[in-house]
């Protein structure tokens, strides 16, 4: 009966090895589409109002998620803290802690601390325009491979536990 159970345990720990891995494609995907998403709302924002930069986080904060919103509240809190470090520093920092984001997505986002709040509104958004059209390539790119791999992660999840199960029993 304790083999049994032990079987039962090691197979599940397996699938569930798959299904994370999975998942984490999936949440790898989502935070590029939120990074996206608040840049196309700070792009909308600049052409609209071109609001000064801590108006222009307070505002994207209230719509952002996941990443970005981690990226975005970072920032402002920057802001606040210009005297310590400045804000290109700052916002590298910030890209580079970013959950579940590529090393080309990151690389991608890096450019923009140079650029907020330091150009003019229209140097601003073409820059913001440029990065959120490549964010969504990444996000295809991610989606594309989370739906391929993730179904390998989630096969190999299952066939790991079944192999789990029989060697054990």
């Amino acid at each position: 009966m304790i083999h049994l159970l032990g079987a039962c345990l090691c197979a599940a720990g397996a699938v569930w090895l798959g299904l994370r891995g999975a998942a984490r494609l999936r949440e790898r995907a989502w935070n590029l589409r939120t990074l996206e998403a608040a840049l196309a709302l700070l792009e909308q924002e600049l052409e609209l109002d071109a609001p000064p930069l801590p108006r222009l986080l307070d505002l994207a904060a209230v719509h952002c998620r996941g990443a970005a919103l981690q990226l975005v509240l970072g920032c402002r809190e920057a802001l606040n803290h210009l005297e310590e470090r400045d804000f290109p520093t700052a916002w590298t920092k910030l890209v580079e802690d970013l959950p579940e984001v590529s090393r080309e997505g990151k690389r991608c986002l890096d450019p923009l601390g140079a650029v907020l709040g330091r150009c003019d509104w229209e140097e601003q958004r073409r820059r913001i325009g440029a990065v959120r059209v490549r964010l969504g390539e990444l996000a295809r790119q991610a989606e594309e491979d989370g739906r391929r791999q993730g179904r390998l992660y989630r096969i190999l999840g299952v066939s790991g536990g079944a192999f789990l199960v029989i060697l054990l029993l």
